[in-house]
């Protein structure tokens, strides 16, 4: 996957995030859920557990999410992750998001990221 292209197999996934995440979602609970998806599936439907979700699929995965709900480009939250030098547009911030696991020691809210998708 290069590019910043979903593929097929992620067209599904990306439709379900979108139908699923409530409009009030915001930057932070992106973030927590790109995190907590990086460490665990197990809340996901059935369906999307066999996808392979690395920290590639994931950074294009919510920089398009990002970029279809109008979240802000630079939001001041990022430099919680050290996440402030892409766009959240951009794969390269969901990169850095995910790499502030390791630089920063953040472990998502895994119950956070439930209650977000199954807030409808």
């Amino acid at each position: 996957m290069s590019k910043n292209i979903i593929t097929d197999d992620f067209k599904d996934f990306f439709s379900y995030l979108n139908e699923s995440l409530p409009d009030s979602t915001n930057y932070m609970n992106l973030s927590n859920l790109c995190l907590t998806m990086f460490f665990t599936l197990d809340f996901l439907p059935v369906e999307f557990k066999s996808l392979e979700f690395n920290k590639e699929v994931l950074a294009i995965v919510f920089s398009k999410v990002c970029k279809k709900r109008n979240i802000a480009t630079y939001p001041y939250d990022a430099y919680l992750y050290g996440a402030s030098f892409h766009s959240t547009h951009d794969k390269g911030h969901w990169l850095e998001v995910l790499a502030s696991t390791l630089k920063l020691n953040v472990k998502p809210d895994i119950e956070e990221a439930k209650k977000l998708l199954l807030a409808q």
